[in-house]
């Protein structure tokens, strides 16, 4: 009778989390197949550690394959309340639905409960397969290629699963996928750092924010601030987090004469690949500004996820930051608010501030002047955004000293003649109508009067047509 190897590979977990907060995460991981157990490594401090072990169990006879089944155990070790370890969770698999090899595939199952009272957390990867012959399979896990395969499978399956969560990625992985974060890969930069095309094994692309390197205490407060936030977020008009990488390093550096050392930092987070960029450039380049259903769309889309931000979490968060540059479109031009390094947990009364960080032309006048923050500052920021979209510049009457009814009057005679140079698919008139009415909530997002600046919920209302818009336009000059 022929003997079957029956083949587990302990890959990785991700996400565990220990029986109690201030214990060590340190974690291992027992087989247990008929009257066979096997432990993997201890991986010290680390909730989502990297095994790649592997292990083989003889199967007399194949006929009693599907009767048997595979358990891995969670354990937690060094936890000082029960002597040595804790079970954490544990896996079962059917010995019945084994591949042969080589067709079987890492697969994440999230742990079982030890028992109803027990809360388990994470996943365990593992790789189930039989094979005739031990010999065909040569070092599954080589020691480095083996890890980085692990990591960045992790990768692919959290951007093909959107309930899974971020994930953290070592360095070096990162300088992998962004060719040691050649400038060939820049996809766009700012202040605060510089953005990467990442190119996973299977050819998906991510894109990889890179923090600029420095001890100043606000990037890392503002890092800390963009993980946090997107860690909390999922909607389709916020762009999503799929990992991030925290590394510190000492290095040595001459200072005053003398060799000294400091600690660096790495900050990187890992976001999904936006194709067509930011929304400024549609703005700025008349060569490349989009047609009024597609813009329509994108106004529209940016006020589904403001309104996630505002009014349809627990915790609601103010943006601050909200601009074109941070507006990201996906290959179907759907708008994605993204960079929350500014934003604020939003709360009952005002905040107030004597740090004054944004960008100018898109700062309440409020924070702008007197540090006073509320969900109105984002308002105020989505009306120079919608008539920045509409008009192609930032100015607005407050600013211009134009008034409501002319600027909205020369906007439209503007948007008149294009739509009839370029008939599109609905009615020029109905599109005009529709522009007006955007115009009008933008100019009511603009007030320089905080409490008269209209609610994220009413204003998609009264874009859409289904609220009339029965307030005064005219704003006072900010």
């Amino acid at each position: 009778m022929a003997t079957y190897n029956l083949v587990v590979e302990v890959a990785s977990a991700q996400d565990l989390r220990p029986w109690y907060d201030e214990c060590s995460p340190s974690t291992c991981v027992e087989l247990k197949f008929d009257v066979n157990r096997y432990s993997t490594t201890i991986k010290d401090n680390n909730r989502n550690p990297v095994w790649n072990n592997c292990f083989y169990f003889d199967v007399l006879d194949p006929s009693k394959l599907p009767e048997l089944d595979i358990e891995a155990l969670v354990y937690q070790v060094n936890c000082p309340f029960q002597g040595t370890k804790i079970l954490l969770g544990k896996v079962r698999i059917s010995a019945s639905s084994c591949l042969a090899f080589p067709n079987a595939n890492v697969i994440y199952y999230r742990l079982e409960n030890p028992s109803e009272f027990w809360i388990a957390r994470g996943s365990l990867g593992l790789k189930v397969y039989t094979a005739h012959d031990r010999s065909i399979i040569s070092n599954p896990f080589p020691p480095v290629d083996g890890a980085r395969c692990s990591a960045l499978s992790i990768l692919e399956r959290i951007l093909h699963d959107e309930s899974s969560r971020p994930c953290s990625i070592q360095l070096e992985h990162l300088k992998e996928i962004t060719n040691n974060f050649s400038d060939d890969r820049i996809l766009g930069q700012g202040g605060s750092g510089v953005v990467y095309k990442g190119v996973l094994p299977n050819g998906e692309m991510i894109a990889v924010k890179k923090t600029v390197s420095s001890l100043m205490p606000g990037l890392q407060k503002q890092f800390e601030n963009d993980v946090y936030r997107l860690m909390m977020l999922k909607h389709p008009n916020i762009v999503r987090c799929i990992g991030y990488c925290y590394e510190t390093r000492n290095e040595c550096f001459k200072y005053n004469g003398e060799y000294v050392f400091a600690e660096m930092a790495e900050r990187l987070l890992c976001l999904e690949y936006m194709p067509k960029g930011s929304l400024d450039k549609y703005i700025s380049d008349k060569s490349s500004r989009l047609n009024w259903r597609t813009l329509y769309n994108i106004i529209e889309g940016i006020c589904y996820g403001l309104c996630h931000l505002h009014e349809l979490i627990d915790k609601p968060i103010i943006h601050m930051d909200l601009k074109p540059a941070n507006i990201l479109l996906d290959e179907n031009l759907l708008p994605k608010i993204t960079d929350f390094g500014l934003s604020r947990l939003g709360q009952q009364q005002t905040i107030c501030t004597s740090s004054c960080v944004g960008t100018f032309g898109y700062m309440a006048p409020e924070f702008l002047h007197g540090g006073t923050i509320t969900s109105n500052s984002d308002i105020f920021s989505l009306g120079v955004i919608i008539m920045e979209i509409i008009t192609g510049h930032r100015d607005y009457p407050g600013l211009t000293g134009t008034s409501s009814d002319d600027f909205i009057k020369l906007s439209l005679q503007k948007w008149t003649n294009v739509l009839q140079r370029s008939p599109g698919h609905g009615s020029p008139d109905m599109d005009c109508e529709q522009i007006k009415r955007c115009m009008q909530v933008g100019l009511l997002c603009v007030n320089s009067d905080r409490t008269k600046r209209p609610p994220i919920a009413k204003i998609i209302s009264m874009i859409q047509g289904s609220e009339t818009i029965d307030c005064d336009t005219r704003i006072e000059e900010a």
